[in-house]
């Protein structure tokens, strides 16, 4: 049964995404959470029972913030060009945030763990509805007006998220540069506002846009 939310479980909920940015599902530790929040294991397992738990509320109040800046930069006025390039924008910060975690869903996913697909489809999906509105509004315009919408999504979605996951596993993995650029120059490069606005600019200009 749910328990009433107080600061408690609002204090284990914050530490639980500092600790899920900086260091990914596997490094994130009910001892360390309850550590970092000033709370004793006992209540950590009276307001979430379980780790997994945990981690399934974490990431959805992640995904629920993510959603509020993706529905006000779509909904921003502006051709639809434009309201697609703060689509893909918002999808860029959020990879940012996510890029120490991320890589372990898909990994569930990848070996068949039907529990971490069925939580990425029930939670992580309703921004994809908006991107395909937006694309196909935009694919009559575009080099690909031929092509159908999932066509174009796979042309415009991968250039957001890949970039920050391969980003946090080089972090993950103590790679110090890459094709001879620093990871601290990459890091300016990949990770910062304007770079992920380029590279929305880029994917548009890349169908044609």
């Amino acid at each position: 049964m749910a328990r009433p939310a107080s600061g408690t479980d609002l204090k284990l909920k914050a530490a639980g995404r500092k600790l899920l940015q900086e260091k990914g599902i596997t490094g994130l530790g009910v001892r360390e959470v309850c550590r970092q929040a000033g709370v004793n294991t006992g209540m950590f397992h009276y307001y979430f029972g379980s780790k997994e738990e945990f981690l399934r509320e974490v990431l959805k109040e992640m995904y629920s913030d993510f959603m509020v800046h993706f529905k006000a930069g779509v909904s921003a006025a502006g051709t639809p060009r434009a309201r697609l390039k703060n689509a893909l924008i918002e999808i860029g910060r959020f990879a940012l945030g996510m890029r120490h975690a991320a890589p372990m869903l898909f990994a569930d996913m990848l070996h068949g763990k039907k529990e971490a697909f069925a939580f990425f489809s029930g939670n992580f999906t309703e921004h994809v509805r908006h991107v395909a509105a937006l694309a196909e509004e935009c694919r009559p315009a575009s080099a690909v007006k031929n092509h159908s919408t999932p066509f174009t999504m796979a042309a415009l979605v991968p250039v957001m998220i890949f970039p920050m996951l391969v980003g946090g596993l080089l972090e993950r993995n103590g790679v110090k540069s890459l094709a001879g650029t620093g990871l601290d120059e990459l890091r300016e490069e990949m990770f910062s506002e304007s770079g992920i606005a380029e590279r929305a600019e880029i994917a548009l200009r890349g169908i044609g846009l």
